[in-house]
């Protein structure tokens, strides 16, 4: 017998002990096959699980983005039509005044509070990027419409600005404060009054769109 032969008879005499010890080889397979599987199964269920758990809680951050954005959106449906009827009002009642041959203070609004309504549902939404999750074309509308509320209240800024400086000051001086010495209304509040009255338009514009988008969602959230 080679040298060789004490390396495979002790090898040997290790497989008997261990099949003595753990039963035939056949079984140990099926043992080890059975624990890789449940092995397998338990990680492949737990990354489930846990993408499982991440679209719920993406879920959760979309519907809470969205009720935001709805709850903005009739808020500025409200309000801004009080504000646009406060404007039409105050014009129409110096148009009046003028039909009448009377002198009389320009028609003038100021929304109470912040020259700019509330965004922040919105602008939260952007930051955190939910925004992804909506529809693409109900992104770009309601981008598009967010872009315009702050350009048309950017605007409107101005013209606070302008009746602050203006015209505040000179009606406490009484109506004859705003007209040249001809009785004709002097320019600048003429066209202050033509801005404010566009002004009352684009709130309407974007009053209407506001609706329009709000319903957008609320379907998506059905």
């Amino acid at each position: 017998m080679s040298s060789a032969d004490p390396f495979w008879n002790r090898a040997f005499e290790r497989i008997i002990s261990l099949g003595e010890w753990s039963g035939p080889w056949r079984d140990r397979a099926a043992r080890a096959a059975v624990a890789l599987l449940t092995i397998f199964a338990g990680v492949t269920a737990a990354f489930i699980v846990d993408e499982y758990r991440a679209h719920l809680a993406e879920m959760d951050r979309l519907r809470q983005a969205r009720d935001g954005i709805i709850a903005e959106l009739a808020r500025y449906e409200t309000r801004g039509l009080e504000h646009a009827n406060g404007i039409t009002e105050s014009i129409e009642r110096w148009r009046t005044a003028d039909r009448r041959g009377e002198k009389a203070v320009p028609g003038f609004y100021r929304i109470p509070g912040a020259t700019h309504p509330p965004s922040a549902a919105w602008e939260a939404a952007v930051s955190s990027g939910v925004t992804s999750l909506f529809d693409p074309q109900l992104r770009v509308e309601l981008g598009y419409f967010y872009t315009e509320f702050l350009g048309v209240h950017d605007n409107y800024a101005r013209h606070h600005v302008f009746s602050e400086r203006e015209i505040l000051p000179r009606a406490e001086r009484g109506a004859e404060a705003f007209y040249d010495s001809s009785g004709t209304l002097m320019p600048e509040f003429r066209v202050h009054m033509a801005l404010m009255d566009d002004f009352g338009e684009d709130l309407r514009r974007l009053i209407k769109l506001a609706g329009d988008l709000r319903h957008k969602l609320e379907s998506e959230a059905e």
